[in-house]
């Protein structure tokens, strides 16, 4: 039973490396973000339904014994590795790389804009305010396209993020592989 494990942890990892191929070779990038955390979750639901057949079939094939002697356990079984297959396998939201983090820009640009007006009160005796605003905004812009996050980064991010969603995923196989053992051991 430990081979058929091994053998959908290897789908995963085939699985797995076909996702981050796309993500290194993609040129529309949003769009694949936009479908990466549905693709991830169909891969884990059917690499687990297709577990839980075949761990069915394994045991019934070669323990029909212990189904026939313990009828309440083996019910119990499916029934756990049903909600297993349902309900087991969760892939975080994807929202947190799509999003850009504007914040850290708008908050340096309207401290620029303060900083300007206090500057030109002081200096001049009057605040300024078009200085004060294109000061600002070039403060703002300026760290956005200085120190902003670029596509390689949030690529890297998308490709964290499938391993994350590979360790559920991996976790989810051995959980109902844990839950099958009961009839074979």
């Amino acid at each position: 039973m430990e081979k058929i494990l091994n053998i959908y942890k290897e789908k995963l990892e085939k699985e797995i490396a076909k996702k981050k191929g796309e993500v290194r070779g993609t040129a529309k990038f949003e769009d694949l973000v936009d479908r990466i955390r549905e693709d991830l979750s169909n891969i884990g639901r059917n690499l687990l339904a297709m577990f839980y057949q075949e761990l069915v079939r394994y045991v019934e094939q070669n323990n029909p014994d212990f189904i026939k002697n313990n009828k309440d356990k083996w019910d119990s079984i499916l029934e756990r590795a049903n909600s297993l297959k349902e309900y087991g396998l969760y892939v975080a939201p994807i929202d947190l790389i799509k999003e850009e983090n504007n914040t850290l820009p708008l908050a340096i640009g309207v401290g620029s804009f303060v900083a300007a007006g206090v500057i030109t009160k002081l200096l001049l005796k009057k605040v300024k305010i078009l200085p004060a605003a294109l000061i600002g905004a070039i403060g703002g812009v300026g760290y956005n396209l200085i120190f902003g996050e670029d596509e390689s980064k949030k690529r890297e991010m998308l490709l964290e993020y499938i391993d994350d969603a590979q360790d559920w995923m991996r976790t989810a196989l051995e959980n109902m592989y844990k839950i099958f053992q009961d009839a074979v051991a």
